[in-house]
C-alpha cells in the first residue's frame, strides 16, 4: 500500500512538474512572441515594481521575495546606453559613397545656376540679409567656410514662386558648414524655397536647447531640403500647422539625419517630425542613431501625425542603433505617440493619419521597438519594405487599418486593440518570432551591418502582392508587373546596384 502511495505521488509530482514546466514555456514563446525579447526581461520588467510594493506591505516575507529577485534579469537592456564596440563611424560628409541613400558629394544633378541669379554670401548677418531681400528664381550661395549661428533663427519670410523657387545651397557638399546653438536653425514660413549641399550640426551645450536645424510652418508649402548633412538635433526637421495655415506639399530628399550620442532631453526625439501636414515625401535619405536618454526614452526616426493625408515615406535606410545601442526607438510610424486637438489640422485627429504609404524602405536594428508603427492611421499601404533586427509591424488602435503586402519581416505584425491588417505575401515567420531567430540570417549577406546582397534567393522566386502603388525600387528599378518583387529591391542578373552600403 505505502508503495503505491509513494508512486502515485511521484507520477503526481512529475505530471506536476510537466505541466508547470510545459505552462511556463508556453507563458515563454507567448512573450518572446508578442515583446520579442527574452521572456525573463519581459518578466522582469513588469514583476520588479510588483515585488517592491509588496515587499513594501509585507516585510516579514522579504526572505521569499529576495528568493523571486534571484531569477529575475538585473536591469533593463533598453536603460544601457552605448558604442557598439564593432561599429565603425560614418565617413562623414565628404566620404560617403552611397549614391542611393543620403547626400551625393557630387550633387543631385540639378540644372546649374543661372550665373545671373547667383548671390554669393560670406556672413550670417548677409545670409540673413539676402533671405530677407531674396525674389523668385534667386540662387543664395554660401561661400566655403563655417558659420555660427547662436543669437536669433535665420528667418525665411519671402515667397518664392512655383516656377521659380529660392535657392539657398552651398556649390559642392561640405563646403559650407553651418553650427547652430539654437533652439531652432532655419525658420520657414513661406512658400517654394529649396536648401541643399549643406553641413549643420547642432552644438548646443543644452540638447533641449538644439531642437530643429529645419522648422517649417504655416504658409511654407513646397519646401525641399535635399542633399543635406544634419547631425545633434532632437527633431532636425520639423513640420507643422500655423495660425491655421498648413505647409503642405514638401520634400525631403537624400540627406542625413544622424546623432552621434542621446541626446539627453526629455524633449520629443523624432528625427523627421511632420504634424497636420499632408503629402510631404520623404524619400532616399539616411537615418541613424537617434536616441532620447531621457524621460520614456522613447523615440523616431521619422514619422506622420496630426490628421495629415497621403503623406509618403520611401526608399529610405533607417537605422535605428548603428553605433549607439539603447533606449526604445521605432523606426517610422504614421501616428507616433498621438497629437494634442488643438495643434491637429482638423482640430481633433479622429484619425492620426490617412492614406498614408510606407514603401521601399529598409529600417534595421530597432530591437526594442517595432520597425514600423501605426496609431490611429486610417487606410495605409506598408509593402516592400525590409525589416531587419526588429519587433516587426504594430498596429494600435481601432482606427488603424493597413495592407500589408510584399514586405521581409524580423518579427511579427500585431493588430492591437481592434486594429485590422490585410497581409500578404510578406517574408515573416510566426516560429522564428517565437524562438527569437531572424528571417534575414538565412536571406541577407549582412542586413544588421547594411550588406543586402542576397544569400538565398529561393525566398524570392514566388512573385508578391501586385500593387497600384508599385514604383521604383530601393535600387531605383523599374517595378515589374509580371513579377512583382518581395522586399525593397528587385533582384535579377540585371540588377543596377550593389545593396551594400556601410
Amino acid at each position: 500500500m505505502l508503495r503505491r502511495l509513494i508512486k502515485l505521488l511521484v507520477v503526481l509530482s512529475v505530471s506536476l512538474a510537466v505541466i508547470v514546466g510545459l505552462g511556463l514555456g508556453a507563458a515563454a514563446l507567448t512573450t518572446h512572441y508578442v515583446f520579442q525579447e527574452p521572456a525573463l526581461v519581459t518578466w522582469s520588467r513588469y514583476l520588479k515594481p510588483e515585488i517592491r510594493w509588496q515587499r513594501h506591505l509585507h516585510p516579514e516575507a522579504g526572505w521569499a521575495f529576495d528568493l523571486i529577485e534571484g531569477f529575475l534579469v538585473a536591469g533593463d537592456p533598453r536603460d544601457r546606453f552605448a558604442i557598439a564596440e564593432t561599429a565603425r563611424p560614418l565617413p562623414g560628409p565628404e566620404a560617403w559613397t552611397s549614391a542611393l541613400v543620403g547626400p551625393r558629394v557630387t550633387g543631385l544633378g540639378a540644372e546649374a545656376p543661372d550665373p545671373k541669379e547667383i548671390v554669393l554670401i560670406a556672413s550670417v548677418e548677409d545670409l540673413k540679409e539676402a533671405i530677407r531681400t531674396a525674389r523668385p528664381g534667386q540662387v543664395i550661395q554660401i561661400q566655403p567656410g563655417s558659420y555660427r549661428v547662436s543669437e536669433r533663427s535665420i528667418q525665411v519670410e519671402t515667397a518664392g514662386a512655383p516656377d521659380q523657387p529660392i535657392v539657398v545651397r552651398a556649390a559642392a557638399l561640405g563646403t559650407a558648414r553651418f553650427e547652430f546653438d539654437i533652439l531652432e536653425g532655419f525658420h520657414v514660413q513661406a512658400p517654394h524655397w529649396i536648401f541643399e549641399n549643406l553641413v549643420i550640426e547642432g552644438i548646443c551645450a543644452d540638447d533641449s536647447a538644439c531642437e530643429h536645424a529645419f522648422h517649417v510652418v504655416g504658409e511654407a508649402t513646397n519646401v525641399v531640403i535635399r542633399n543635406n548633412w544634419i547631425t545633434n538635433f532632437n527633431a532636425a526637421i520639423k513640420v507643422n500647422a500655423k495660425q491655421g495655415r498648413v505647409p503642405d506639399e514638401g520634400l525631403i530628399l537624400h540627406n542625413a539625419l544622424i546623432n552621434d550620442r542621446p541626446r539627453m532631453t526629455e524633449n520629443p526625439v523624432a528625427v523627421v517630425d511632420i504634424v497636420a501636414a499632408s503629402r510631404w515625401r520623404v524619400q532616399r535619405n539616411l537615418i541613424a542613431d537617434f536616441a532620447k536618454g531621457l524621460g520614456d526614452r522613447v523615440s523616431y526616426g521619422a514619422f506622420f501625425k496630426g490628421a495629415g493625408d497621403g503623406n509618403v515615406f520611401e526608399q529610405n535606410l533607417v537605422f535605428c542603433e548603428r553605433r549607439l545601442t539603447g533606449g526604445i526607438r521605432i523606426g517610422f510610424s504614421f501616428g507616433g505617440e498621438g497629437t494634442k486637438p488643438s495643434v491637429c489640422r482638423d482640430g481633433a485627429c479622429a484619425v492620426e493619419h490617412q492614406r498614408g504609404l510606407a514603401r521601399y524602405n529598409i529600417i534595421a536594428n530597432c530591437p526594442h521597438a517595432a520597425g514600423v508603427q501605426l496609431y490611429k492611421s486610417a487606410d495605409t499601404e506598408i509593402h516592400n519594405n525590409l525589416l531587419a533586427n526588429t519587433k516587426g509591424i504594430d498596429l494600435l488602435s481601432v482606427e488603424s487599418d493597413a495592407v500589408i503586402a510584399n514586405n521581409v519581416i524580423d518579427g511579427r505584425i500585431m493588430a492591437h486593440d481592434g486594429a485590422r491588417a490585410s497581409e500578404s505575401h510578406n517574408v515573416v515567420s510566426t516560429l522564428k518570432a517565437m524562438l527569437l531567430d531572424k528571417v534575414t540570417s538565412d536571406i541577407y549577406a549582412d542586413a544588421e551591418g547594411g550588406d543586402f546582397r542576397l544569400r538565398d534567393l529561393d525566398s524570392f522566386l514566388d512573385p508578391g502582392t501586385p500593387l497600384e502603388t508599385a514604383g521604383p525600387d530601393f535600387c531605383g528599378q523599374p517595378y515589374d508587373p509580371a513579377a512583382p518583387a518581395i522586399g525593397p529591391i528587385q533582384y535579377s542578373l540585371q540588377m543596377s546596384c550593389t545593396p551594400v552600403i556601410q
